[in-house]
């Protein structure tokens, strides 16, 4: 059917910090890769979406990288505009937060009004 879109193929990750962790492997290559987030059913999820290149002849194959918690926790959704990460010697630090922070990857959140209608109902 004209106009109809196919689902992609969704993977939960375990953390927000696996999803960052993700989206940050990007700024190497100067290219940044936003983070989607949106409400439904009393959750709250974040997702990345990446393209898996020459996957069984398919050229692209979309894959959302997901991650979900209650909208109830200590996040404060209106606040979040960034999630920022920085690796070092003392090890890995993930935050939510309104602002950026030299020393940090800055990835910036992008909030949708609704689930994209690529995403399975089921997510």
């Amino acid at each position: 059917m004209p106009g109809e879109v196919e689902p992609v193929v969704t993977i939960r990750v375990s953390s927000l910090s696996d999803l960052a962790r993700l989206a940050s492997t990007m700024a190497s290559r100067l290219i940044v890769m936003p983070v989607y987030r949106f409400k439904r059913d009393g959750k709250v999820y974040y997702m990345l979406q990446a393209s898996f290149k020459d996957y069984y002849k398919l050229y692209g194959l979309p894959i959302v990288y997901y991650y979900s918690r209650s909208e109830d926790d200590d996040v404060k959704d209106e606040d979040a505009k960034y999630i920022l990460v920085k690796a070092d010697m003392t090890g890995e630090t993930v935050e939510v937060a309104a602002y950026a922070k030299t020393g940090f990857v800055v990835i910036p959140i992008v909030n949708l009004a609704e689930k994209p209608p690529h995403l399975p109902d089921e997510l």
